[in-house]
């Protein structure tokens, strides 16, 4: 790059969608095995939500994407297994000891620290104790002086507390609900903290968005139109607040790729795939069967094929960061 043109600032952004997570890893680990290097080392901010939000987590650790693919692949059934909830009405239908216990292992988080994260990472959640949205830091500004203490683990379960599928979490004295309820697509959160906290002028950010394979969700015609739970969920409860959940991170989706292609224009490249016809009946936020991870493993081994191939994707992967700068915590610079 030439001297008098300022070096860019690259974001890399992940969306929350449960076990279709597993499209965003498998996407990434092709990548790293290509590249042979972090794909977080091309990357000057990630940002992350839900299973983008623990993934997200796991790059700024510099872990490789495999072994979230990994986990997902050998355990994602088992994270996802039935618990008796009498149908969700009396505590969600999934159990968050195994994804704890996963998150927990030393091939992943163990009890490591938020500080402990070698990029700078932000992780939106909603403090549902407070009724207000939250975004978990690393220690990147001078202001950002708690966080760095909290548990790695207690960060990603708190992101991914999807409602009605998994119980709140709960720690710091707070309970946490899945940040996707308010950013399930945080690339305007990474554009907001690059322009505030890193003093970035939008024209010199780049970001990438890498979804989980997305879905739209529309009304069948042929229903009611009184808005009932019939209307909505047929006559269970759980199954309306589960559609309006759906609903809401496929439009922030949708809103979110306007906002920041009218925003960064070329600067700005979102790699995805839409779930059509017959794959899409496979895949849901919480299926982890065969099935379903022959329709994730599949796209995101296409979609990595096809994106190292194209100029502005490489263009990403050209990019050196300035070594990051933290204030506290086991990374603080002396």
């Amino acid at each position: 790059m030439p001297k008098n043109v300022p070096e860019p600032f690259q974001i890399l952004a992940l969306s929350g969608g449960g076990f279709r997570g597993l499209y965003t890893a498998k996407v990434i680990a092709d990548i790293e095995r290509e590249i042979d290097a972090p794909f977080a080392s091309r990357f000057d901010l990630i940002t992350g939500t839900s299973i983008g939000g623990i993934l997200a987590l796991a790059l700024a650790l510099e872990i490789p994407a495999q072994n979230v693919v990994d986990l997902f692949v050998d355990h994602g059934e088992e994270i996802f297994s039935k618990r008796w909830s009498l149908r969700g009405l009396v505590r969600a239908s999934y159990s968050p000891a195994p994804l704890m216990g996963l998150l927990s292992s030393s091939k992943l988080f163990g009890d490591r620290l938020l500080g402990a994260c070698k990029h700078p990472v932000i992780i939106p959640s909603l403090n549902y104790s407070t009724g207000e949205p939250v975004v978990f830091k690393t220690p990147h500004h001078a202001d950002f002086k708690r966080d760095h203490n909290h548990r790695i683990v207690d960060v990603a379960m708190a992101t991914s507390a999807a409602p009605a599928y998994f119980p709140r979490h709960c720690f710091n004295n707070s309970q946490y609900v899945d940040g996707g309820l308010y950013a399930n697509a945080p690339g305007l959160l990474g554009l907001h903290e690059a322009n505030k906290f890193f003093n970035q002028d939008l024209e010199r950010v780049r970001l990438m968005a890498v979804g989980t394979m997305s879905s739209r969700f529309t009304v069948n015609p042929r229903q009611n139109r009184d808005g009932g739970v019939r209307d909505w969920g047929g006559w269970s409860p759980i199954k309306m607040s589960r559609r309006l959940f759906g609903l809401s991170i496929s439009a922030q989706e949708v809103l979110s790729d306007f906002m920041l292609g009218h925003r960064l224009g070329n600067r700005y490249l979102h790699v995805d795939d839409e779930l059509h016809d017959e794959r899409a009946r496979a895949v849901a936020l919480d299926v982890a069967d065969q099935n379903a991870r022959e329709v994730l493993l599949g796209a995101a081994i296409q979609r990595s094929k096809t994106c190292i191939s194209k100029p502005e994707f490489r263009t990403f992967l050209e990019h050196s960061p300035s070594k990051p700068v933290f204030f506290y915590g086991e990374n603080a610079h002396i």
